[in-house]
């Protein structure tokens, strides 16, 4: 008589990676961190070739009930009412009920409510966490063993979080290169719109001020730690959004001129005044990817300098003072 064994099906992948495509620009990075870390994963545009043709109802349901040791739900607005991501939550559903384990992980970039997901369910809030980290909780959950943070891990923090919190503002950063600005005002006279323009002018002085002022030697030890001494990771992460939020105020900043109406000989110069954000943001943008670049390298010193072409507002300036 032969004895009984016990057959288990190894699933093709550690986790599937469930998501709304408005979110892609966190999941991608999310799943290059997870192939770092030795961790297969199911994410849909490294398997196109594959899903050429396919069934893709029938296929996706395979992958998201049967051929994956875990789930993780990618929560947002997006999420909850696309197609697709529907029939991929319920497959994982079907699959959580009669698995042994915690299969479905949410991961929530908002509170929006998804059916089924029961409200005690333990979750990842997104909000504040970058994709490097994310992927190295999914790698500890699904067994990967993971190194201990290399010498220079205040900087990948730094630069993570920067990264994540910058594209956010894609939408706002396309406005501003494409020169759209929604209209926010209208200043009627002469005396309303050089009183304002001065007053913005000296906000521009201020966060261009504020930028320098973050990246100080005393705000980088502040963060970081001194030589020799590890970093506080709850600092670096508030440096990171704060210089964020002022990448943000440059460009609310140019929007808000661009969105002014004012009388005809003022349209020039608020149209020139706008465009001093330009360089700045540029320079910015540059920093964040040379930065991103070198911590990665575990190599590099950086230094951000800003400037900007004021000879054009001038110019603007002194035709409104002479008319």
């Amino acid at each position: 008589m032969v004895p009984a064994t016990n057959i288990r099906r190894v699933p093709k992948y550690d986790v599937c990676l469930s998501f709304a495509g408005e979110d892609r620009y966190y999941v991608e990075e999310v799943a290059r961190h997870l192939t770092d870390l030795g961790v297969s994963r199911f994410y849909d545009t490294d398997e196109q070739a594959d899903l050429w043709g396919k069934n893709l109802v029938e296929h996706l349901d395979q992958i998201y009930r049967k051929d994956s040791r875990f789930c993780v739900m990618f929560i947002s607005e997006a999420y909850a009412r696309k197609m697709w991501t529907k029939h991929e939550r319920q497959a994982a559903f079907d699959r959580a009920l009669v698995s042994d384990i915690e299969y479905v992980l949410p991961a929530r970039f908002d509170d929006t409510e998804i059916p089924a997901l029961r409200v005690g369910t333990g979750y990842i809030d997104l909000r504040n966490r970058t994709p490097r980290e994310l992927a190295e909780m999914i790698a500890e959950k699904v067994g990967t063993a993971i190194s201990a943070p290399a010498a220079g891990w205040e900087y990948q923090l730094f630069s993570d979080t920067v990264t994540m919190n910058l594209r956010k503002l894609k939408d706002k950063q396309l406005s501003h290169e494409m020169g759209f600005a929604s209209d926010v005002r209208t200043l009627t006279t002469d005396t309303e719109a050089l009183d304002y323009y001065k007053m913005r002018t000296g906000a521009f002085d201020k966060i261009i001020n504020g930028i320098e002022g973050l990246l100080s030697p005393g705000k980088q030890q502040w963060a970081f730690g001194p030589a020799g001494r590890p970093g506080d990771s709850d600092r670096i992460r508030h440096l990171a959004a704060q210089f964020a939020k002022s990448y943000e105020s440059l460009l609310d900043w140019a929007a808000d001129l661009r969105g002014s109406t004012t009388p005809a000989r003022f349209s020039a110069l608020y149209a020139a005044t706008a465009q001093l954000a330009d360089q700045p943001l540029k320079q910015i943008e540059e920093f964040v990817a040379q930065l991103a670049a070198a911590t990665e390298r575990n190599a590099g010193d950086l230094e951000l300098v800003i400037s900007y072409e004021w000879a054009p507002v001038e110019a603007e300036l002194k035709k409104v003072q002479t008319t």
